[in-house]
């Protein structure tokens, strides 16, 4: 059981819930995620199950998508609705002038992040240490808005790069209108490859564990932008050994997917007909 479970996580729960519970329902051995969530979000978390583990660095999720609300007139300790009120304005913008601010936000932006976001300070999430009273260091970070829309009064639609921080963004949008705001929802709809439609509830999990083959993502559909050079089983067996295999096979100089019969599959680099075994994804 190697491969990807799209989950739609719920509100509330921190994505190492997530993974938590799938490691439990599915008595699987390593489970991990890719693009953290936040709590109060809810959507996308793409889970690694056992061997997927191992392919999560080589899977693009340069690209995300995120549909969020501004509750326009109040902002909040923590950026979103489960705060404390610490400022309102009596400025609640109109549908012209919100659209009118929103170019100024895509390309290259600079941003602090929440400090009730995901982001680890020191090892540490930093809304846990900003739950216990502390102030994490938030340093500022460069992301990337390639669009934005406005979607209905007060919702938005945005495709964003990684470690974009939409709580952070809604309050900037606020104070380009001359007002305040907080986010109200956040619902990531793509990461990358993955999206809303792929993805099951926990609830869904427990009901259909034991038939996994209709929502499972196999490691070759996730990797299938990585080129693939087939190998045969003597091969397969020096590249788990370690072992540099020569072959006629003609491609360019570059990373590849070394794949056999025997449903051996390796990340490998290629080079003037010499296949150098770099990360074992799959045994036989």
């Amino acid at each position: 059981m190697d491969g990807f479970l799209i989950i739609d996580k719920p509100e509330g729960r921190s994505s190492a819930f997530v993974d938590f519970v799938i490691k439990k329902c599915l008595k699987a051995e390593k489970v991990g995620h890719i693009g953290t969530l936040d709590p109060f979000a809810t959507g996308v978390l793409a889970v690694a199950i056992n061997g997927g583990t191992k392919a999560i660095p080589y899977i693009n999720t340069k690209r995300k998508v995120y549909e969020f609300e501004i509750t326009f007139g109040s902002q909040t300790d923590t950026s979103d609705k489960t705060g404390k009120v610490i400022k309102v304005s009596n400025k609640i913008p109109t549908v012209s002038e919100i659209e009118g601010v929103l170019p100024q936000f895509i390309g290259e932006i600079s941003q602090v992040p929440s400090i009730f976001s995901a982001i680890k300070v020191n090892g540490k999430r930093a809304y846990e240490l900003a739950r216990r009273g502390e102030v994490p260091d938030m340093k500022p970070r460069k992301v990337t808005i390639y669009s934005i829309e406005l979607i209905g009064k007060s919702k938005f639609k945005a495709e964003v790069s990684p470690g974009t921080y939409i709580r952070t963004l809604t309050e900037d949008i606020a104070k380009a209108l001359g007002t305040v705001g907080h986010t109200s929802s956040i619902r990531r709809t793509t990461d990358g490859k993955f999206s809303n439609g792929q993805s099951i509830t926990l609830e869904n999990l427990v009901e259909i564990k034991d038939n996994l083959s209709s929502v499972l993502i196999s490691l070759e559909n996730v990797l299938d932008d990585i080129p693939v050079i087939p190998v045969s089983c003597q091969d397969a067996e020096n590249l788990m050994l370690g072992r540099c295999i020569y072959t006629a096979f003609v491609g360019e100089t570059g990373q590849y997917l070394a794949s056999a019969a025997n449903g051996f599959l390796e990340v490998v680099e290629f080079s003037g007909g010499k296949i150098s075994p770099k990360k074992l994804l799959r045994s036989f």
